[in-house]
């Protein structure tokens, strides 16, 4: 049984997906050009279906005639003919003309059907009734009439190059020889086309021009059967290439894949032709009348002072009952609109007042409109208050997002009941859905904004506290910069912002936060962390200098107890220099690049051997001579005190590290972890180089002063010489108590006036500014040690007699004043401390054991 496809409805709706199934089942693609199309016309209930089933083999539903005769086939059908060989025939059977079913006024359809047949078909069966030839209407001489007007107009086809065939089939033929039937039909068909209305291209054409006129009779359907089927049979051959009068030609046409698309914009176009469309003229007055009907109550409804004054109130504000009154003013104008046209067409009175009816809507729109933006104004004041004032108290239970569905959905109760009171309009398509579901994206809108706005904040204030946590950590470690610092930098980073996480999610437990918007917000708060550390280290960055300094003074001006050094002799200054140079490069490497968690190992590594590097490299030389200048100064040449030598740097660079001295950029680091380029390395570490070389200087300075003071001793040869030559002298001050003691006090007081011009300090700028400054110092000295010997011995003197071992007491406590005035002094000056140790290794008085022994003595 061959497929069957509705190609346009009743309705005149084109069945596009059908249509395309069809040519998808039946391959027409594959057919490219090689397929005709075969359609007919002709008056309902003619045998249309019957005449295609027989000749063509399909299978299209017809009339049955025990049923009653009536309209079988409605729109167009098509169907591919099993029975034809060599070639696709494509067959189409239309709807009926002249039908009682659409009426007589309802003569669109068949125009639009007739005159699409006529632009697809390649041959146009027109179906004719034996006996109607000769009448007007029973030939259907006016569907004819204007389908070939239209068809000139729409499609402009050029004369002789593609003729379609009409192919007058005609039925139940009697007596009368075909070959004057056929001149009459030819007749006709002339007068028809000189009566056309053509376009001034087709003036003087000829019929011929644009179509080939075939005939073929059959004999009686129900009288002649087998006569019928041998006729039907004979013009099945027609349809063959190689048949006797072929209708079939190679006339050049769309590729089969297209065949779809093609016939649908032909039906497009003849839908949207108004010159198919000819009513009737009860309809056209109707048209009219009801017209100017429904213009006269639409003027008489806005000029209707109820209505003034409702638009009135209703610009004003909120109008109660709203909905009612309108209703009763349109009901109004609509029953004076049926009363005057109720004697009219009842199709067109219909239209008519649907038409009203959309005026009516278009003037209470803007009012209707202004009334429920009021009412759902008011609603989400209210709506706004309760939710405000539900947050404030913490959600209740079930949080955010249960207090804002609980008011949400009593907003929408108010709007619904608001709405059904006041704003409903009887007998207008306005229900309130779209309404309510505007009102419900606004609620949706507005809680969505509040939650966003609490998101908002919760998540400033988490991060707030997050970096304030973080800061304390952060900057202890920059303090340092410590090698390790940046594990433990993303440490803490990780640390803090896993805390705030956690805040920050039970801050916001009850607002439905899904999956995806936690994951979004703790993303925020790793960057946010990963910023203030950043932050902290660009900063630490910016005082990269300072912080190397105080690194350099933290190991080079401290020992091991943190105590401040005092630089004795066995100090090895140049390689605690190199020491303290060393931490404060690994200062600047630790801040020369940020080395993310992920990758940070390689490239930091690189870098910190690049300044490592740096740091051996130019720092050796000066080390070197200031030791150098050092053990030439003392005459210690061991080489205990010596500092590495410039070899590692060498094998560094041609292991391939990286050349900081020459370098443009850190090779592997991408940019935006660069806070130091390599020329700003090179240009810090020659800033610290010479605060350094400072330092360093002064240290060995101190070391040579303490190292003169300890070695205060004479050279032995001078101890042998005084020996000898003092021998005779010795013995008398042993053997003469009195010159002992004028020794002893001698020696006191030049102690005395030794440690008040403080002479190390003073000599310690240069022998000639030293020996200036103590020329300027030594009276004034003088005369105070004076004074206060002359004030110590006056307190012995009021003093009780001294008994047995009191002039050794006496002399005693007459040091003891000498000498902690002195040290009182020494105390007060810079280098206190050095001299203390300096006094107590030249083998001098102890002042301390003095004043231990006197107030023993005492």
């Amino acid at each position: 049984m061959a497929e069957i496809v509705q190609v346009i409805s009743g309705e005149g709706e084109f069945a596009q997906s059908d249509v395309q199934q069809f040519v998808e089942n039946n391959a027409l693609a594959a057919c490219k050009t090689n397929y005709q199309v075969v359609a007919i016309m002709g008056p309902q209930s003619s045998g249309k279906s019957t005449l295609l089933n027989h000749v063509f083999g399909t299978s299209f539903t017809m009339m049955d005639a025990m049923a009653g005769r009536g309209q079988t086939t409605k729109g167009i059908w098509m169907s591919k003919s099993p029975k034809v060989a060599d070639t696709t025939v494509l067959v189409m059977d239309l709807e009926g003309s002249d039908g009682r079913e659409r009426g007589e006024d309802d003569t669109n359809f068949e125009r639009q059907s007739a005159l699409f047949a006529l632009a697809v078909a390649d041959v146009l069966l027109v179906n004719i009734w034996c006996h109607d030839i000769g009448r007007e209407h029973g030939s259907g001489k006016p569907l004819l009439k204007t389908i070939f007007q239209v068809n000139l107009k729409l499609f402009a086809p050029e004369p002789d190059r593609k003729k379609s065939v009409l192919l007058f089939v005609i039925r139940d033929k009697t007596r009368t020889p075909l070959p004057k039937l056929t001149e009459v039909l030819a007749a006709d068909l002339e007068r028809m086309w000189e009566s056309i209305a053509k376009p001034a291209a087709y003036k003087d054409s000829k019929m011929g021009d644009f179509f080939e006129v075939k005939y073929a009779a059959l004999s009686h359907f129900e009288e002649r059967y087998e006569d019928f089927q041998a006729d039907a049979v004979t013009l099945r051959r027609r349809f063959s290439p190689d048949g006797d009068d072929s209708l079939i030609h190679g006339e050049e046409k769309l590729p089969g894949d297209a065949f779809a698309l093609s016939i649908r914009n032909i039906w497009e176009v003849i839908r949207s032709q108004k010159d198919l469309n000819l009513p009737a003229h009860k309809v056209m007055v109707a048209n009219v009348r009801c017209e100017e009907i429904a213009a006269e109550q639409l003027r008489a409804f806005e000029q209707d002072q109820a209505w003034t004054a409702l638009r009135e109130e209703a610009g004003a504000g909120a109008v109660e009952g709203f909905g009612g009154r309108a209703a009763g003013l349109m009901d109004s104008c609509i029953r004076g609109y049926d009363a005057e046209a109720l004697y009219f067409d009842a199709s067109v009175r219909e239209a008519k007042q649907g038409v009203l009816l959309e005026r009516l809507l278009a003037a209470l729109q803007p009012v209707y409109a202004a009334q429920v933006a009021a009412q759902q104004a008011a609603v989400m004041a209210t709506f706004e208050k309760e939710l405000r004032l539900a947050v404030a108290e913490g959600g209740g239970e079930g949080g955010f997002v249960a207090a804002a569905a609980a008011r949400r959905a009593e907003a929408l109760k108010a709007f619904a009941a608001a709405y059904s009171r006041h704003l409903r309009i009887e007998g207008t398509p306005w229900d309130g859905a779209a309404e309510q579901a505007a009102l419900a994206e606004s609620l949706d809108a507005y809680v969505a904004r509040v939650r966003s706005e609490r998101l908002a904040a919760s998540l400033a204030a988490t991060e707030k506290a997050m970096c304030s946590k973080i800061s304390g950590p952060v900057m202890g470690l920059l303090e340092t910069c410590a090698p390790g610092m940046w594990p433990r930098l993303h440490a803490v980073c990780r640390d803090a912002s896993a805390a705030a996480d956690r805040h920050l999610k039970r801050t916001l437990d009850g607002y439905g936060l899904s999956a995806a918007e936690a994951e979004e917000l703790s993303a925020k708060l790793r960057a946010r962390a990963d910023t203030a550390v950043e932050g902290h280290v660009r900063e630490a960055a910016h005082t990269r200098l300072s912080r190397m300094k105080d690194r350099f003074q933290d190991i080079f001006m401290l020992d091991e107890s943190r105590a401040p050094r005092m630089w004795g002799p066995r100090d090895d200054v140049p390689a605690i220099a190199v020491q303290a140079r060393l931490a404060a490069a690994s200062v600047l490497s630790q801040l020369a690049v940020m080395r993310p968690e992920a990758a940070g190992a390689e490239q930091g590594d690189a870098v910190e051997a690049a300044v490592q590097q740096l740091a051996r490299m130019a720092p050796s030389a000066g080390a070197a001579s200031d030791a150098s200048s050092s053990r030439s100064a003392t005459g210690d040449t061991s080489g205990s005190g010596a500092a590495p030598a410039a070899g590692p740097a060498l094998s560094a660079t041609s292991s391939g590290a990286v050349d900081v001295l020459s370098a443009a950029s850190w090779p592997g680091v991408p940019e935006e972890c660069v806070l130091l380029q390599p020329h700003e390395v090179r240009t810090t570490w020659r800033e610290f180089l010479a605060y350094s070389n400072a330092l360093v200087q002064q240290a060995l300075s101190a070391q040579q002063s303490n190292r003169l003071a300890s070695n205060r001793m004479p050279p032995l040869w001078a101890i042998v010489m005084m020996l000898v030559l003092g021998w005779n002298e010795a013995m008398a001050l042993l053997f003469n108590p009195l010159y002992l003691l004028l020794g002893a006090l001698a020696f006191l007081f030049c102690r005395s006036l030794y440690t008040e011009l403080d002479v190390e300090q003073e000599m310690a700028a240069g022998a000639l500014p030293g020996a200036l400054r103590l020329s300027h110092k030594f009276v004034p000295a003088l005369q105070s040690v004076v004074r206060k010997t002359q004030s110590t011995v006056q307190q012995m003197l009021a003093s009780p007699g001294p008994g047995p071992g009191e002039a050794q007491r006496e002399q005693r406590a007459a040091a003891y004043a000498a000498g902690e005035d002195g040290s009182m002094r020494q105390r007060a000056g810079g280098e206190g401390q050095a001299r203390r140790t300096a006094s107590s290794s030249s083998g001098g008085p102890n002042f301390t054991d003095l004043r231990t022994e006197s107030k023993k003595d005492l």
